[in-house]
């Protein structure tokens, strides 16, 4: 048990140093969390004379949320189509090695980063718009952002394996991204989305989650826990069709002899 841990954590930190080995530490730092704060501060500009509103609270937690589609999505949705520039992927398929957990390994240093922006976003937000965040109980909004983070990134596990079904991971990612953006709430509430926008709106990640962060600012918790259940289901959800989709991608590809089944 030890050991399989061990492997893999090497193989999350040797992932990690392949996509930012390029890098300078500072360049690293402000691509990671600079770029996404200057991306949260313009949205939060945009919410305030649109709603003609000097209360960004709730953008700022949602766009604090939203930080995570840098890392969680395109960091953990890339995973594949990486392997595939860099020649591996033949090797990971033919390989009797869970493909799942090469995913998920990673995931571990991109989910780390967007849980720091989202954290960074919300002290930027409250000291660049001066958003009150003392009436409020931050544990719970810290629970909140770790299980919007969990489900962002099951959400990108399936998109991480839909890569194995096409080779237009760049259309698909950027589709999601903006997904997420207009079904969220993120931006707008989502009661103002027509009947099958919110139903979409329920299925997608983080929408319960900056739900519940809105009942804080209201003061009316109670259904705080239902919809944070309700997220963990979603990050479950996406979680086991991302694993049924890895299981029908490599069978296909075994049983044909190919790698893409595109």
């Amino acid at each position: 048990m030890i050991a399989s841990v061990r492997r893999f954590y090497e193989e999350a930190k040797l992932s990690h140093k392949g996509r930012s080995a390029a890098f300078a530490a500072e360049e690293f730092v402000l691509y990671e969390i600079g770029y996404p704060l200057v991306t949260m501060i313009f949205y939060c500009l945009l919410a305030s004379f649109s709603f003609r509103t000097n209360d960004l609270s709730r953008w700022v937690i949602g766009n604090s949320f939203l930080l995570c589609t840098n890392a969680c999505v395109f960091g953990t949705g890339r995973v594949f189509a990486s392997e595939r520039y860099n020649g591996r992927l033949r090797s990971i398929i033919a390989s009797p090695c869970s493909k799942y957990g090469v995913i998920l390994s990673n995931g571990v240093f991109p989910v780390f980063f967007a849980s720091c922006a989202a954290l960074l976003g919300m002290i930027t937000g409250a000291l660049v718009f001066q958003t009150d965040f003392s009436g409020i109980n931050m544990g719970l909004v810290a629970l909140a952002g770790l299980c919007a983070m969990c489900s962002a990134t099951a959400f990108g596990l399936l998109l991480a394996s839909l890569c194995l079904m096409t080779d237009s991971m760049h259309l698909i990612l950027n589709i999601a991204a903006y997904l997420l953006m207009l079904f969220t709430g993120a931006e707008f509430p989502v009661s103002q989305l027509p009947l099958p926008g919110r139903v979409i709106a329920m299925m997608m990640p983080l929408t319960k989650s900056i739900r519940a962060t809105h009942l804080l600012l209201d003061g009316e918790d109670g259904s705080f826990f239902p919809l944070i259940g309700a997220e963990l289901l979603t990050a479950f959800a996406f979680s086991l069709a991302s694993l049924v989709v890895l299981r029908v991608a490599e069978r296909a590809a075994r049983k044909n002899g190919r790698f893409d089944l595109f």
